[in-house]
């Protein structure tokens, strides 16, 4: 298919709130109405991306992402992102950077930190982004982990690393807790009103992947996944256009993928409103002339990333005269 577009946090699962439940969305809904829809078994939009690069099994996520952040770098790399925990009863639940704004400066005082911290551990850390902050590690205490998108609002305990080597990560945890939650700069963001940058999330270790294919001739992303896998494969990266009417770069022999991520921040930040203003946005400028799309294109597929699964709906190039098919609410959909 020429054109892929793959947009996450659109379809809401059904526990989601009702606000996002019953968003309305015309465009895409009168464009899925006329697709030939699949479900595909993948836990989320960068596990889809990752197996159709070919990659298969536990998917090295840090280092593809630092590829897309600062270059692909030799070693055993895991993401160490900046969380804020919060205690509810007898639960901690976990927030990503989405809710902090951290700033480059205050990146750089924490980095340090942990860094001073895990000297004797032969320990790397990096922070190409201030809320993305990454560690190169000895590969023989690589622990198994769980995403961060699956940790996200949820009570940690039962998710946290665990190592079959002689490094104690839960340990290292509770120590970097420690030192970030005492650490002068969270101090000024607490007397700012600001929650604090108390503790990190250790996840998708491996190391940079030599088998990456090419699937794509061009990809439009800002995504560090995604950018990393244009890295990796050779795709030619491009910045991701204001609208569907400004992507030019794609004809029916050159496969192209645009990653439309807008709607991550908000539904990790729980910002209802800024979700919902995004989602209509893409409708506006994205999916209301997708028709017209697919018969310039020679086709287009959307991929929905939902649960533990991806749904896949393509278009063809007459799905504009499919006139009698009968709209279904977004929501339907996941």
């Amino acid at each position: 298919m020429p054109l892929t577009l793959l947009v996450p946090d659109l379809l809401s699962p059904p526990d989601a709130p009702a606000e996002m439940r019953g968003l309305r969305l015309p465009g895409i809904e009168k464009w899925l109405a006329r697709s030939t829809l699949a479900r595909v078994p993948a836990r989320g939009g960068d596990a889809w991306l990752a197996a159709e690069h070919g990659l298969a099994g536990e998917v090295p996520h840090a280092a593809i992402a630092l590829a897309g952040d600062a270059g692909p770098r030799e070693g055993t790399w895991m993401h160490a992102d900046p969380v804020h925990l919060r205690i509810n009863r007898d639960a901690v639940a976990l927030h990503d950077a989405s809710v902090l704004d951290i700033g480059a400066h205050e990146a750089r005082d924490f980095v340090a930190a942990l860094q001073a911290l895990f000297r004797n551990d032969a320990f790397t850390f990096i922070a190409p982004a201030p809320d993305r902050w990454y560690v190169c590690i000895d590969s023989r205490q690589a622990p198994k982990t769980t995403p961060l998108h699956e940790a996200i609002g949820r009570n940690i305990f039962g998710l946290l690393p665990e190592g079959s080597g002689t490094f104690n990560w839960r340990s290292a945890i509770t120590e970097a807790q420690m030192v970030l939650s005492n650490h002068e700069a969270n101090a000024r963001r607490e007397r700012a009103g600001q929650p604090s940058v108390n503790s990190v999330w250790f996840w998708g270790v491996g190391e940079t992947p030599a088998n990456v294919q090419r699937r794509f001739r061009h990809i439009h992303a800002d995504a560090p996944f995604a950018r990393g896998l244009a890295a990796l494969a050779g795709s030619e990266l491009h910045a991701v256009p204001a609208s569907l009417a400004a992507l030019r770069d794609v004809t029916a022999n050159e496969d192209t993928l645009v990653v439309l991520d807008a709607l991550t921040r908000p539904r990790r930040a729980a910002n209802l409103t800024a979700w919902h203003d995004a989602a209509r946005e893409l409708d506006a400028h994205w999916f209301a002339d997708l028709g017209q799309a697919a018969a310039n294109f020679g086709g287009v597929r959307l991929v929905l990333p939902v649960d533990d699964a991806v749904k896949v709906a393509t278009i063809s190039p007459g799905a504009r005269w499919r006139f009698f098919t009968a709209r279904k609410p977004l929501g339907a959909h996941a």
